[in-house]
């Protein structure tokens, strides 16, 4: 049996990582589970980063680099510089390495973004501005990644194999298991399941005030795919991916991560949300709290409304 394709996707933590979390989702529900590499879920604690990088980049068919409005890192470098000049930077490595690896090199600019010119990047990475970049937006996002795994040449997971096709003892014995799993029992409930998802399901925006006194537009986005939640929360109006989410129906609970430097130290904080859906299912009145970053802020309490998605900010 062949290796499965690896997309290893490339991006700025502080930058995108909303967008990253959510596009690896979206390329294992066209190419399989586990065919998408992102470092955030895919490097165990404690291993060494860049060796584990270039061995991921060894064996990935292809590489995406996700570009924001913050992929260069301007001003948090150590000198005050860029991030993306320093040879040292994570991501510099990455598109170094991608490019030097002879796979196909895709840039894919996100909202806000722009294509670098070869002069405003290092030699090394020079390269880059020389691939077609394609965009990614939220409006137009699930025909925006079928274009991207299109241009990337790889072929779509194989589908499943139903119980009838089989036969015999085999046929009946998955047909029971899908029967338990399915059935109306206690537990089972996937209409049920369906109904408490529909709940939450969807965008929803607030007007966050943080303890410190900046004031944002911050957009949540729930979905629900073959049994697995979902979905990104900006905080301080960039996108998050959404961790450990869990939803009773009522009672809303989920994390983020997010990435802040002062100085040389750089530290990932995690924002907690927790939150109560009202009884009309148009508010979910949340409690932040943040943790791990640069000082002690206050929990923040804010209330997000539904939206209609093509209506929302971005």
């Amino acid at each position: 049996m062949s290796r499965p394709a690896r997309v290893f996707l490339s991006y700025r933590r502080d930058d995108v990582a909303g967008y990253a979390g959510r596009l690896e989702d979206a390329l294992e529900q066209r190419l399989g589970q586990g065919t998408a590499f992102r470092d955030l879920d895919d490097i165990a604690p404690g291993a060494d980063f860049v060796r584990e990088i270039r061995a991921q980049l060894a064996q990935a068919r292809a590489v995406v680099v996700l570009i924001g409005p913050r992929w260069a890192g301007d001003g948090a470098g150590a000198d005050g510089g860029r991030r993306i000049d320093d040879p040292a930077d994570f991501v510099h490595i990455e598109v170094q390495e991608a490019l030097a690896s002879g796979v196909p090199v895709v840039p894919v600019l996100l909202p806000g973004a722009s294509m670098p010119s070869a002069g405003s990047l290092p030699g090394p990475l020079a390269g880059l501005a020389r691939r077609n970049a394609m965009t990614l937006s939220d409006v137009h996002w699930d025909a925006d990644v079928d274009r991207l795994v299109a241009a990337l040449g790889l072929a779509p997971a194989r589908r499943a194999v139903w119980p009838w096709a089989l036969g015999g003892a085999v046929a009946a014995a998955v047909a029971v298991g899908l029967w338990c799993r399915w059935g109306t029992g206690p537990g089972a409930g996937a209409p049920d399941d369906a109904a408490v998802a529909a709940r939450l399901t969807g965008v929803w925006q607030a007007e966050v005030t943080y303890d410190w006194g900046d004031r944002h537009p911050e957009r949540f986005e729930f979905r629900r795919h073959a049994g697995q939640w979902a979905g990104t929360a900006s905080f301080l109006r960039h996108p998050r991916a959404i961790e450990q989410l869990r939803f009773d129906g009522t009672n809303l609970h989920f994390e983020t991560r997010s990435e802040s430097s002062m100085g040389s130290e750089t530290r990932r904080p995690t924002q907690r949300y927790a939150a109560e859906l009202s009884a009309d299912g148009r508010a979910l009145d949340f409690r932040l709290e943040i943790d791990g970053g640069f000082g002690s802020p206050r929990p923040v309490s804010f209330t997000a409304r539904r939206v209609d998605e093509s209506q929302a900010p971005r």
